[in-house]
């Protein structure tokens, strides 16, 4: 128990996570589908040392997983390992996976030198609370999944353009039209998922103290949030934006993304801090 909150833990589980990469990365460059399954083992035992990590987190701490900066990063991190291994599985998007872990690497790596060991927890919240942060990451999940699409549609257009798409790595993946129409879908749906979340938090904030919480960073970078992917989406719908142009702004939108939910909450926001 005390080695798998320690830094040992943290050192194993991202040497494994960056080697898993690793092998997904060697697919991707020599279609190997041999690395591919190697990668894919590796990964379910990095997602098993993060369920782990987070179980000891919650068992020392909470037994929720949403009372602390150092839960709510690890919890994060381990739904993204979970959505990429599902698609894996199921949908069989290539290269999903590779990129989807990059991201999950870097909060991994981001949780182990901003938390390690120190959780501050606020104990004794309401269930809204619960709610409120509940559905912020599932919108946070939904506007991942919608960067991840406009990623791989603009690599793949790319590769068309150079004339590199029958020969090269991304010969695989799905046609650009339907990666377009999973990274609009997707971002329309983290929209009202975010809304949802700014109002149950709102709505906890007033019945415990009675006031309105208007000023906080964290509250102002979700409106923000919000208007960028209100902006994205109303502009991809009435074809001002489309293909190319349309991934780069959804790929700006998520810029603000994850400033909001790492450094704001981490540096700025004296009443938030996950």
């Amino acid at each position: 128990m005390a080695f798998m909150n320690s830094p040992a833990a943290y050192v194993l589980m991202i040497i494994l996570y960056a080697v898993s990469i690793g092998m997904f990365y060697l697919d991707f460059l020599k279609d190997n589908r041999i690395a591919s399954r190697i990668g894919l083992a590796m990964l379910v035992f990095v997602w098993m040392l993060v369920t782990w990590i987070m179980s000891v987190r919650m068992v020392a701490d909470h037994p929720l997983p949403f009372f602390s900066s150092g839960q709510v990063i690890i919890l994060f991190a381990w739904l993204l390992i979970t959505v990429s291994i599902l698609v894996y599985y199921f949908s069989r998007i290539d290269y999903f996976t590779l990129f989807m872990n990059i991201l999950g690497l870097v909060f991994v790596v981001f949780d182990a030198f901003v938390h390690g060991q120190s959780l501050d927890a606020t104990y004794g919240q309401h269930d809204l609370l619960l709610l409120h942060i509940g559905v912020a990451l599932l919108s946070y999940i939904a506007f991942t999944l919608s960067m991840m699409f406009s990623l791989l549609y603009l690599l793949e257009d790319s590769a068309v353009r150079l004339k590199r798409f029958q020969s090269g790595a991304f010969r695989r993946l799905p046609p650009l039209e339907r990666l377009d129409i999973y990274a609009f879908r997707s971002a329309v749906i983290g929209m009202p998922l975010m809304l949802l979340g700014m109002m149950l938090g709102a709505l906890w904030y007033f019945l415990l103290s009675g006031k309105v919480m208007l000023f906080d960073p964290k509250t102002i970078g979700a409106i923000l949030l919000s208007l960028f992917y209100g902006l994205y989406a109303y502009a991809r719908n009435a074809g001002w934006i489309t293909g190319r142009r349309a991934g780069w702004v959804n790929l700006a939108c998520y810029v603000v993304v994850l400033f909001n939910f790492l450094f704001v909450g981490e540096l700025k926001a004296d009443f938030h801090r996950w």
